[in-house]
């Protein structure tokens, strides 16, 4: 029997159904790169998860931040979890800066071996960053559409 109402979707939101459905996965690129032991394809698989990730975090930028995205719908419909929105939109910009500044770093030929010693404990972090960041949109998201009925033990 189907739900009697559904949760809503969100595109960029985990979970729901993507635009870019099928693509490779950022994070998993990203983790591949940390086990990669060094050189050119440690490098390109940074470089690879890197730009997917400036990928996705734009298309759930747009998701959530965008007209009637989720972080508007969550303040209209439950004005109690604005703050939550907020401080995920936040998270937006330091999240960002972040893959920037690694980015700008991974850009550079020939890359500096310090530079690659210092970017890992940066990439790790990232990748557990975007993941709780991603968990608690989820939470977001779940939060907004579920009702407090009452009744438990």
């Amino acid at each position: 029997m189907a739900p009697m109402y559904p949760a809503p979707t969100f595109p960029g939101v985990p979970g729901t159904p993507s635009a870019s459905a099928g693509k490779t996965d950022a994070l998993a690129l990203l983790r591949d790169s940390l086990s990669s032991a060094s050189g050119a394809n440690w490098l390109e698989t940074l470089r690879s998860g890197l730009r997917q990730l400036r990928t996705d975090l734009h298309e759930h930028i747009a998701a959530t931040e965008g007209p009637d995205g989720l972080y508007d719908e969550v303040g209209r419909s439950d004005p109690r979890l604005a703050c939550t929105a907020t401080r995920l939109r936040r998270e937006h910009g330091r999240l960002s800066a972040i893959v920037d500044e690694l980015s700008a770093g991974a850009a550079h030929e020939p890359v500096d071996p310090g530079w690659l010693n210092s970017a890992r404990p940066r990439i790790r972090d990232l990748v557990r960053q975007w993941g709780s960041h991603r968990r608690r949109d989820t939470q977001l998201a779940y939060d907004s559409v579920s009702l407090d009925i009452g009744g438990q033990d």
